[in-house]
């Protein structure tokens, strides 16, 4: 059958599905695990609207009908993953252990997951693979739990081979018919879990499971009925003065461009940041530089209008879109750092390190105005991890540019940008508290100032004030408008990026030994290296209960000194951010100020 009837075929049982969901809601035919059905549609549509569109994880009209008559793709566990990851959204304090603490809620749908997981271990499921996938992105945010993601997204990876859904050829797999319904799902699980697997390893630092040599599976969604879906932003908003009329939801074309986009990720992690980057020589590394970008230059020359052009739009598109662009942003600098960070390779080719430099300080400014335009649409307050992670990325960019421009410059200006989204993200997101350490870490290092905590607004004018985005600041996000750096010493902008040895001893709060600091160490390009800390006192390094003072010092509530002996430095890391090799690093208080 072609694929055009296919789609349609597709398409016509997700309208009528989606159209069967109220009455199956109203006739009581939805199972919901003993939960309150008010409640479970609650949690069902603040999924549907955030994580759902992320990755596509779930495949709605078969998980909705099959939860009316007891399918095949409907399982309570999966169901219970649901309301877990949802909950962190929900305004409703009774999901919530703590009622003030938003870490805590969904915890009896974590305990029933648990309970539930055990018999389905002992054969590979469709519904259990989504489910392991759903626990492992929520597990993740929440900070403390990197192992069990990890653990759970393993799980998912090797059911996808067990069930052959990482080969989707006729011949190939089983001798069994899938219908097209089922190839729909099996693709979307595939590609949801390659994309998971992609972010998880950059994240946590460590190598890739799945690899595109060793599947066969094309980026291909014939269902198209979610792509120009009305979207509101239930599951963002955190004030009501915010107004958004709604956008197309454009699900399918952004998972498929962002499925593209995970590919160019495994190649840069498999090639620049592997353990043995290190044997190769400069001449191969800067080879695979200029191929890896332009694959990047290709995948962004292909988007089509309606995630390029934001300013042709009427209104600001929904987060996953944002999402999309701020990762390629991340990719351009994660691509070109260690090409000025690492030594030995601007002492090769000053041009390379030049020009790489260049294209960090773009993605970054691009990056900070895509978080203008995300705050102002749905503030950054809930907006998701990969937002923080990009803005922690931009952050250690402008920060050396800033210290090369002073008060007062568009660097200046993009640096306390990101340090308000640090302040305004932390509670949903509680691994930005380590991206503020870092980047002030930094700026201390670099000498960076903030006048006062007024100074650090996500909107500024030239004279400190809120500001709304123009129409033309919109159009031109992702249309490569850097910093400009004329005038500026780009080889000591290139130099501050040298790794130096940071095992100082801290005699005095804010005064390090400068000898030591001031030692250049040749590194590699940069990779999960193990980081040993010890803070002086042996404090407790929990992060949930700091404030910030506008004037105090750069430290931890009651310690007297920083940390001593840090084997590797960390003001640049992106790969393995946050490993848990770093957990023993000191948080210090969420918002430090150096004062003039």
């Amino acid at each position: 059958m072609p694929e055009e009837w296919v789609e349609k075929g597709l398409i016509a049982e997700a309208a009528c599905q989606r159209q069967l969901e109220d009455v199956n809601f109203r006739l009581g035919k939805l199972d919901f695990d003993g939960v309150e059905p008010e409640l479970g549609q609650h949690l069902l549509s603040l999924h549907w609207n955030r994580q759902h569109h992320s990755f596509l994880i779930t495949y709605r009209p078969a998980f909705m009908r099959d939860m009316a008559c007891k399918g095949p793709n409907f399982s309570k566990l999966l169901l219970n993953a649901i309301f877990f990851s949802a909950s962190k959204f929900s305004p409703r304090r009774e999901l919530r252990r703590d009622a003030d603490d938003v870490r805590t809620a969904g915890w009896k749908f974590r305990e029933r997951v648990r309970g539930l997981l055990g018999g389905a271990l002992d054969k590979s499921d469709v519904t259990t693979i989504q489910a392991l996938l759903i626990m492992c992105n929520s597990l993740f945010a929440l900070g403390d739990e990197r192992s069990a993601a990890w653990l759970y997204a393993g799980l998912a990876f090797r059911m996808i081979v067990d069930l052959g859904i990482h080969v989707d050829k006729a011949g190939l797999t089983t001798n069994r018919k899938f219908s097209d319904e089922d190839l729909e799902i099996r693709r979307r699980v595939f590609w949801a879990a390659f994309v998971v697997d992609k972010i998880q390893s950059l994240y946590q630092g460590r190598p890739v499971t799945l690899k595109e040599s060793d599947t066969l599976v094309p980026i291909k969604f014939l269902d198209t009925y979610e792509e120009l879906e009305h979207w509101t932003p239930l599951a963002y908003l955190t004030q009501s003065d915010i107004a958004y009329s709604g956008s197309p939801a454009y699900s399918i074309s952004t998972f498929k461009h962002l499925c593209k986009l995970s590919v160019i990720l495994s190649d840069i992690l498999s090639t620049i940041y592997t353990e043995r980057s290190s044997d190769k020589s400069s001449a191969e590394l800067s080879t695979k530089l200029e191929s890896i970008h332009a694959t990047l230059q290709a995948w962004y020359k292909d988007l089509p209008a309606h995630l390029a052009d934001l300013g042709q739009l009427p209104t600001t598109p929904p987060p996953h879109v944002l999402s999309l662009l701020a990762m390629y942003h991340v990719l351009v600098i994660l691509l070109h750092h260690p090409f000025v960070a690492d030594g030995h390779l601007y002492s090769t080719s000053r041009s390379i390190s030049v020009n790489s430099l260049k294209c960090c300080a773009t993605a970054a400014n691009d990056i900070v105005h895509l978080v203008r335009v995300f705050d102002k649409a749905f503030s950054v307050r809930r907006a998701p991890y990969l937002i923080s992670y990009a803005t922690y990325v931009a952050a250690t960019i402008h920060a050396r540019i800033a210290a090369k421009r002073g008060p007062g410059s568009d660097a200046h200006s993009s640096l306390a940008a990101c340090l308000a989204v640090f302040r305004e993200n932390q509670e949903t997101n509680p691994a930005v508290r380590r991206a503020n350490a870092l980047v002030q870490n930094l700026m201390k290092r670099l000498d960076v100032r903030m006048h006062s905590i007024e100074e650090c607004r996500i909107h500024k004018d030239m004279n400190g004030s809120s500001q709304q985005q123009s129409p033309e600041a919109v159009s031109n996000v992702t249309m490569g408008r850097g910093p400009s750096l004329q005038g500026l010493d780009l080889d000591g902008i290139i130099q501050s990026f040298v790794r130096e040895q940071e095992n100082a001893q801290m005699t005095q709060v804010g005064t390090p030994d400068q000898s030591a600091l001031n030692t250049p160490t040749h590194m590699p390009p940069p990779r999960g290296s193990a980081v040993s800390t010890t803070p002086l006192d042996g404090g407790n390094s929990d992060t949930q209960n700091l404030n910030y003072d506008c004037n105090g010092p750069w430290m931890t509530p009651g310690h007297h000194q920083m940390y001593t002996d840090i084997s590797v430095p960390v003001d640049d890391l992106y790969y393995g951010f946050n490993s848990a090799a770093l957990d023993s690093i000191p948080i210090t208080p969420f918002l430090e100020w150096n004062t003039m």
